[in-house]
C-alpha cells in the first residue's frame, strides 16, 4: 500500500494545484496481474489517484482486474475482443509482426495490400515474403495498423523513444484566461473519443455524476465491445464535422463544456477547426494519444497492444515467461491506466479552475504510460495467467442492446446502461 500511495503522490505532484488527501484512501487487495512488470502497483496508483480526486475513499484490486479484463455479455453471449485477422504473425527472420484489424477498413486494407485471400493462413503466408520492418512501415503509410515486435533494447535506441523519453506521465498547462466557474451545476463533459482510453475517462466522469455527451461521426466504424464496456452513464450523439451545421452545433456544445476529451489522433479534430484555439475560456481540455505529440512518430496511429509490441513490452514478456508465443500484458492496461489518469488529472484541473480560474490543457499518452510502467521495475520472470473477472464487480442492466453485463467502473456508480451510438440528441441536459 505504501508503494501505491507514493506513486499517487508523484502523479498528483505532476498535475499540481492543491495536494490531494490520501490518508483516507483504502487499498483493498491487489489485482494480481501476471506480468513481467509491476502492473499491480501501476494500476492501483492510476485508479487510486482518479478515485481520490473524485472523492472516493477506496480502490479495489479485484475491481481493477475485473474492469481491465473487459468482460461484456449481451443476452448471455460474450462479445469478441478481436477480429479474425488481429494478432501476431511469424516473419521470415524468426520474429513477429502484429496486425490490428478490429476496424473493417483496416482488415480489408491489409488483405488488399498483401494481395492475398481473406484468411489468417493466407495473410501469414504473405507476411513471410516481406521484411517485417519494411512491411510495418508500408502498412502504416497505407493507413493500416501494424507493429514489428521489437526488443526493449531496440526500442530504447529508436529515434522516437529517444525523442520522448523525457516526457512526464501527465502534463498540464494553463493555456488561457477565464473566470472561475463556480456554482453547483452538473459538470458537462464533451467526450470526443473512441475505442478504450478516452472512453474510460468519460465513463469515470459519468460514474461520478457528470453529464457526459459522447460525440462520434456517422461515417466512423466502432468496436461494439468497447461501446458497451465504457458506455454506462453516457449519452451517445453524432455530429459530422464536415457539415457546417454540425460543426456549428459542436461549437455550441463546446462553448458550455467544463471538460473536453479529445482522444482522436493528434490533429484529427484540429483539421476540422477544433484545436486548442477552440477551447472556451474556463474549459479543461484533456488530450489522449498513442505515440504522443513530439518526436518523429508524433501523431502516429496506435492502440494499446500496438504500443506494447512496438516498444518492447511484448518481447520482454515473452522472454520473462520463457514462452514460445508473443506474451503481452494480460489486459489492455495501457489503455485503462491512461484513461484513468486522464480523468483524474482533468477533474483535478477542473477543481483548480473553480478556485483559480484559467483555461487548462492536460495531456497523457499510451507511450508515456508505458514508460512509467517499465520504470517501476522489471522485466522479471512470471507465469502467464488469464484474468478471471470477479462476479461481485459485474453489473447487469436492461438496455437497447438487450440484457448487458459489464464491469463496474473502478469508482463511482453506473447511473444508466450503455446506449447505442447516435441514439441521443447532441444537446446538454437542461
Amino acid at each position: 500500500m505504501d508503494a501505491v500511495l507514493a506513486k499517487i503522490a508523484e502523479i498528483d505532484a505532476l498535475v499540481g494545484g492543491r495536494a490531494v488527501e490520501t490518508s483516507d484512501l483504502t487499498v483493498l487487495g491487489s489485482p494480481n496481474f501476471a506480468s513481467a512488470f509491476d502492473l499491480d502497483t501501476a494500476a492501483l496508483a492510476a485508479a487510486g489517484y482518479a478515485n481520490v480526486v473524485f472523492g472516493a475513499t477506496e480502490v479495489s484490486g479485484s475491481a481493477l482486474s475485473t474492469y481491465f479484463a473487459t468482460p461484456v455479455e449481451v443476452n448471455g453471449e460474450s462479445l469478441p475482443k478481436w477480429s479474425t485477422l488481429s494478432g501476431y504473425y511469424n516473419t521470415a527472420n524468426g520474429r513477429h509482426l502484429q496486425l490490428h484489424c478490429n476496424f473493417p477498413h483496416h482488415h480489408e486494407g491489409v488483405v488488399q495490400y498483401l494481395g492475398c485471400e481473406d484468411s489468417r493462413q493466407a495473410v501469414q503466408e504473405a507476411i513471410l515474403d516481406h521484411d517485417p520492418i519494411e512491411l510495418e512501415t508500408a502498412l502504416i503509410d497505407a493507413g493500416m495498423i501494424a507493429a514489428h515486435v521489437r526488443t526493449l533494447a531496440e526500442w530504447q535506441t529508436h529515434p522516437h523513444a529517444v525523442a520522448t523519453t523525457h516526457l512526464p506521465l501527465v502534463s498540464i498547462e494553463r493555456i488561457g484566461d477565464g473566470d472561475p466557474r463556480i456554482g453547483e451545476a452538473q459538470t458537462r463533459v464533451l467526450d470526443c473519443s473512441r475505442v478504450l482510453a478516452g472512453p474510460v475517462a468519460g465513463q469515470l466522469f459519468a460514474a461520478f455524476g457528470a453529464d457526459v455527451l459522447r460525440i462520434d461521426a456517422p461515417h466512423l466504424p466502432s468496436v461494439p465491445i468497447c461501446v458497451i464496456t465504457t458506455g454506462s452513464g453516457k449519452r451517445n450523439a453524432s455530429l459530422d464535422l464536415r457539415s457546417p451545421a454540425d460543426a456549428e452545433q459542436m461549437r455550441r456544445l463546446l462553448s458550455s463544456a467544463d471538460v473536453w476529451i479529445d482522444a482522436y489522433r493528434p490533429g484529427a479534430l484540429g483539421g476540422h477547426g477544433f484545436d486548442a484555439d477552440s477551447i472556451p475560456e474556463g474549459c479543461v481540455m484533456v488530450q489522449l494519444s498513442a505515440f504522443d505529440w513530439e518526436g518523429p512518430w508524433a501523431g502516429r496511429r496506435g492502440f494499446d497492444s500496438i504500443v506494447q509490441s512496438t516498444t518492447g513490452i511484448v518481447d520482454a514478456g515473452t522472454r520473462a515467461a520463457n514462452a514460445s508465443a508473443p506474451t503481452p500484458l494480460p489486459v489492455q492496461a495501457l489503455d485503462y491506466m491512461t484513461g484513468l489518469l486522464a480523468a483524474g488529472a482533468a477533474e483535478k484541473a477542473r477543481q483548480r479552475q473553480r478556485r483559480e480560474g484559467g483555461t487548462w490543457r492536460v495531456r497523457v499518452s499510451l507511450l508515456r504510460t508505458r514508460n512509467w510502467l517499465t520504470s517501476l521495475g522489471g522485466p522479471r520472470e512470471f507465469v502467464p495467467a488469464t484474468v478471471e473477472p470477479d462476479p461481485q464487480h459485474l453489473v447487469s442492466m436492461e438496455s437497447a442492446f438487450g440484457t448487458v453485463q459489464f464491469a463496474k467502473p473502478t469508482g463511482g456508480t453506473p447511473s444508466r446502461p450503455p446506449q447505442p451510438l447516435r441514439s441521443a440528441a447532441a444537446t446538454w441536459v437542461e
